[in-house]
């Protein structure tokens, strides 16, 4: 059901100077692949615009291989342990609930054949779909799993769905009502005071989610990674499988995006919460969203994003052994529902 990746964005570089584009795997594994890194686009931005936000971002998943694909394969080697498939793009439709039904059994199928997901939006209403796609399908494997999730992004994203609709605004709120994830294992991480109403600061407190504002992150004296390792620390003595949705709005240093601010994180910054969740042995869930690449006709809001994704690599490089035993399958099977079509 997905659409492969066009080989005009796979780079060919000179003889001796091999690129990421002749690098990557096209054809996915048979069966399950225990050190699979699969990736998989969106590219959609339906909801961005239903949200009220600037169109562009369905642009961003080719945009991001474009940039991606031409980089190097590192020359020391650690990329070696890396098996990378490109899954190509989900099939977009007129009806965004038809396409979030397609990101889900996707992503479903996908994490039954890899150990790590990586989705491309697109637009972050796709976290909903994604993620819950993801769940069920490890959940599928095995039903003892549990689960935690980072959202680096300056906006909640916990509003009501409108007329039955999702949007770029609603995925925390729907993945949330689905309690397969349990608001105290959900972080809000970078969330601005100013681009979310108390209304919805009061829905995730009152939940027992975790918040925590860049106004306060930045009022503490450690870096933003230092700050960001402790969340996913304390997230993994709860959990077995931890996701991180990182929104390209939360970045105040590139033009491209979605809802492009003017207070936020830095692209290093980024780049060093990429390696950390790529380097933790929990994270098997990364998603990068909102760049619309019309935005910025330079070209840097692509190539930072596509910085983003190699670092996020660079970091599962350097796991010693990427592939976890899993755990005794249960007899109690765990569903995970698909996105609430209310």
């Amino acid at each position: 059901m997905l659409i492969p990746v066009s080989k005009e964005l796979l780079f060919v570089g000179r003889p001796g100077d091999q690129r990421l584009g002749q690098w990557v795997n096209l054809e996915l594994p048979p069966a399950s692949e225990p050190n699979g890194i699969i990736l998989m686009g969106c590219p959609d931005d339906k909801g961005v615009s239903l949200n009220r936000g600037r169109a562009g971002a369905k642009q961003g998943p080719e945009e991001i291989r474009k940039a991606f694909y031409k980089m190097t394969v590192p020359m020391d080697s650690t990329w070696n342990n890396l098996k990378v498939f490109d899954a190509g793009n989900i099939p977009v439709t007129d009806e965004i609930l038809q396409t979030h039904e397609n990101a889900f059994r996707a992503a479903e199928e996908l994490a039954q054949k890899s150990q790590t997901l990586i989705l491309l939006g697109g637009g972050h209403d796709f976290a909903a779909p994604g993620f819950m796609g993801f769940m069920s399908g490890r959940l599928k494997s095995n039903p003892k799993e549990t689960f935690s999730l980072i959202n680096v992004d300056p906006h909640l994203d916990v509003r009501e769905l409108e007329q039955n609709t999702p949007h770029s605004g609603t995925p925390f709120r729907q993945i949330l009502e689905q309690k397969t994830l349990p608001a105290q294992r959900f972080v809000e991480f970078g969330c601005r005071e100013n681009r979310n109403s108390t209304l919805h600061f009061d829905y995730c407190r009152k939940l027992g989610t975790h918040l925590a504002p860049l106004e306060n992150l930045r009022k503490n004296k450690k870096p933003i990674s230092e700050l960001f390792k402790s969340y996913l620390n304390t997230l993994s003595r709860a959990s077995s499988c931890i996701g991180v949705t990182l929104d390209l709005d939360s970045c105040q240093e590139i033009l491209g995006t979605s809802a492009a601010p003017a207070i936020g994180f830095t692209v290093r910054e980024l780049f060093e919460i990429a390696f950390l969740a790529g380097s933790h042995p929990k994270v098997d869930y990364f998603e990068l969203a909102e760049l619309a690449p019309p935005l910025d006709p330079s070209g840097k809001s692509a190539l930072a994003a596509a910085e983003i994704l190699y670092s996020f690599l660079s970091g599962r490089s350097r796991i010693n052994k990427i592939h976890k035993t899993p755990l005794k399958a249960s007899k109690t099977k765990k569903t995970v529902k698909r996105p609430k079509n209310r």
